[in-house]
């Protein structure tokens, strides 16, 4: 991994646990993550943690493992994506064809 994602994760974590107010100490309980181990992420001295860490604390907050990894702010291309889709899936059929035609004939 770079050390830009490595940063990445440090500030994302840090900004989910700010947003519930958990101390390094209450995240450690909840995740059985040790407490060192999100110290070191935190501080960025931990620049790939396992994954089983990685996993069981994206599980506790609800969120991907890899938005973990999205800088603060920012959506990876995958979410945008899977945002657009989903988007899209709620368009009824006249509405995704229109959308289509358009789609198709700018990209000509």
């Amino acid at each position: 991994m770079n050390s830009m994602k490595d940063l990445d994760i440090s500030k994302q974590l840090a900004k989910l646990m700010r947003n519930q107010n958990l101390s390094q100490s209450a995240l450690s309980r909840a995740t059985n993550v040790p407490q060192p181990t999100i110290n070191r992420i935190l501080s960025g001295v931990t620049r790939e943690p396992r994954r089983d860490s990685v996993v069981r604390l994206a599980a506790f907050f609800k969120v991907t493992p890899e938005s973990l990894y999205d800088a603060p702010g920012k959506k990876s291309s995958k979410n945008l994506i899977e945002d657009l889709f989903g988007r899209i899936a709620t368009l009824n059929e006249a509405d995704r064809n229109a959308l289509f035609d358009k789609v198709s004939k700018e990209l000509k």
